[in-house]
């Protein structure tokens, strides 16, 4: 009987040893084997099968040497894919790797973003990502084609501001420039700290008037891969 039982053992654990265990819970995306196919072991073995983890997705992003300075782990992402359209996604930046790769003249950064909640969303899918990289509340904003030299506004001399006109700028006849020290941009509109009252009206191409409220920007639009 005891030996019976020690060959019971070893055939049960023979046939324990047949049974493939995933490591993680998933979707099988793609199967290399087909059932009473002889398959190899071993380091130089295919895989039997590749499993994903829908419930989150990785987004891995290409941001240009110009933007990458403002972007770092735990900033919000939102996403937009064309095979998905008229929805959005939320995301975070999971790492920023230091490693830039070059080409033409132009030298990339990895950076990857989780999504927690993809939804209709798939591996494989191309997405674009709006990164915010800073929030301004209860800010003046002009539109960013206005800034002269990096830090001053033409403003017309009838505002509040151009008594405090800057020394050695040469404006035209009813316009003065002023100092002004710029905050968060978003290409389109950008925050001045100080410099300008709400009350001033600043000319550029077409003349504009700075804006007070609520003001909310975000880092460039990028594009990547699921």
């Amino acid at each position: 009987m005891r030996s019976a039982q020690l060959s019971l053992d070893s055939a049960q654990k023979q046939l324990d040893a047949c049974t493939i265990t995933a490591p993680i819970s998933g979707v099988i995306v793609a199967k290399n084997a087909k059932a009473g196919e002889t398959v190899q072991t071993g380091g130089g073995a295919a895989p039997l099968c590749i499993i994903y983890d829908l419930r989150w997705l990785e987004l891995s992003l290409s941001v240009d040497e110009l933007d990458i300075l403002s972007l770092s782990a735990g900033q919000t992402v939102a996403l937009t894919a064309d095979a998905v359209p008229g929805q959005s996604f939320s995301g975070v930046v999971t790492s920023v790797l230091l490693t830039g790769s070059a080409s033409g003249g132009t030298t990339t950064y990895p950076v990857t973003v989780r999504v927690d909640q993809p939804g209709p969303l798939m591996p494989g899918m191309n997405a674009s990502a709006k990164i915010e990289v800073g929030r301004a509340e209860n800010a003046l904003a002009v539109p960013a084609a206005a800034l002269v030299r990096g830090g001053y506004l033409l403003v017309t001399d009838t505002s509040p501001s151009a008594a405090r006109p800057a020394p050695g700028m040469q404006a035209p006849a009813g316009y003065v420039y002023v100092a002004v020290e710029p905050g968060l941009s978003d290409n389109d509109f950008l925050e001045i700290k100080s410099g300008i009252q709400e009350t001033d009206t600043v000319a550029y191409t077409a003349p504009a008037s700075a804006s007070s409220g609520e003001a909310f920007f975000s880092g460039d639009e990028f594009g990547g891969l699921l």
